[in-house]
């Protein structure tokens, strides 16, 4: 009897488990008459999209309306419920005239007979972008911006030749932000031809466009000469664990992985904070590179540094005697401002942010080129709203370095 019941109940899964695998993909009715067609209202053309308002048959078997258009040989295919009387077609790559068949599909899926409709999307905005390319040489490479109004997530592609001759990306920009700035630097001082190219989440390019420029010279200062100071007034950065020399290691880090930083505490003082280090030789900066701890609670968030400042020494400090006052032989090289591209409140991240954030933040020394041994970072405020500081790394350029005794 045991073995007749376990029988039973086996043949019974086996049914009801190929019963339901065979139904999983059948239409939800079974209505073998195609529903009325789509009437077409009114067409609003976008740049890259179109809206088209439309009414659909008296039918309430239909389920939804579908539209189709074909682009370079690709077929892309949108859906709008029937709750609606409006559907959005995107991927537009050319601004030109396209053919759009619309149908009404029934719970069935049977289509209605086409509706065909002609559009003209405005200029996509990967071709917004591509038109308001720039570029300028810059320290080590090329610096490219654009314009892009719409807020479209845009890529920009920068090519160049290796070392063997042939043609690589070395680096691609992705954002959304309706201004970007950005530099592909590692390159010596001689003529260089970078082509750089605009290219959409629906797989648009436009063409390549080639710009020849000579990177500006520079050269990284290094690091195992950087000293720690502590002159009167300045804070202590060993707060949560965190040393001076760490900032320097090379090693741009999340809170999780240790010596991650250094960190000036979390009690507001109401003053701003700072710190001074030595550089171990005399530079002339051409760039300055500050990262935050890498990880989301630091990203925009915390005691990370929101407004900073960088201030020069080159008169030689005494550690012991220094008052540590700022003038008259410390001067201010650079205002920094640690900008959230989505600027959503602290705590949520986009992309773009994390993007940012990982990039660090730079100044390029373009009009003042400073020359310096000493460094001083000042804190106006962080992104709790007080002046304490916790920094991950630091690197600076310099277009001539001189050693120092």
């Amino acid at each position: 009897m045991k073995k007749i019941r376990i029988f039973i109940v086996t043949v019974l899964i086996s049914v009801l488990f190929f019963g339901c695998s065979q139904d999983i993909n059948k239409p939800i009715e079974n209505n073998s008459n195609a529903p009325g067609k789509v009437t077409v209202t009114d067409v609003k053309n976008l740049p890259g999209s179109v809206v088209i308002t439309y009414t659909i048959p008296d039918d309430p078997d239909v389920l939804y309306v579908m539209a189709t258009y074909t682009q370079n040989g690709v077929a892309r295919e949108f859906k709008a419920s029937y709750y609606t009387n409006t559907i959005t077609l995107e991927g537009f790559g050319r601004e030109a005239d396209y053919s759009v068949d619309l149908y009404a599909v029934n719970r069935s899926e049977k289509r209605s007979e086409v509706t065909t409709v002609t559009v003209h999307p405005q200029l996509p905005p990967v071709m917004e972008v591509y038109q308001t390319l720039k570029y300028k040489p810059t320290f080590g490479g090329i610096n490219i911006s654009y314009e892009n109004p719409s807020g479209a997530f845009i890529a920009v592609g920068v090519l160049t030749d290796n070392v063997q001759g042939d043609l690589y990306e070395p680096y691609t920009s992705y954002s959304a932000q309706p201004e970007v700035s950005f530099s592909v630097r590692g390159f010596e001082t001689v003529e260089r031809t970078f082509g750089v190219y605009a290219r959409d989440k629906w797989g648009n390019s436009t063409d390549t466009v080639y710009y020849t420029v000579t990177p500006l010279f520079e050269i990284p200062l290094d690091k195992s000469l950087f000293k720690e100071m502590k002159l009167k007034g300045d804070a202590d950065v060993t707060q949560w664990g965190g040393q001076m020399r760490y900032i320097w290691d090379d090693r741009i880090v999340g809170d999780a992985e240790g010596e991650w930083g250094c960190h000036t505490g979390n009690v507001a003082t109401g003053v701003p904070m700072y710190f001074t280090f030595d550089l171990g030789q005399v530079a002339t900066l051409s760039r300055f590179k500050l990262w935050c701890i890498m990880d989301d609670k630091h990203m925009y968030n915390d005691v990370t540094p929101r407004k900073y400042e960088l201030w020069g020494r080159t008169v030689a400090v005494n550690a012991t005697t220094d008052d540590g006052s700022f003038y008259p032989n410390w001067f201010k090289m650079c205002d920094i401002e640690n900008i959230k591209p989505s600027g959503l409140p602290p705590g949520t991240l986009t992309d773009d942010d994390r993007t940012a954030a990982q990039n660090g933040d730079e100044f390029v020394f373009e009009d003042i080129q400073y020359t310096t041994r000493y460094i001083r970072i000042v804190c106006d405020l962080n992104w709790s709203g007080n002046t304490n500081m916790c920094i991950g790394e630091v690197s600076f350029w310099a277009t001539d370095i001189q050693p120092v005794n």
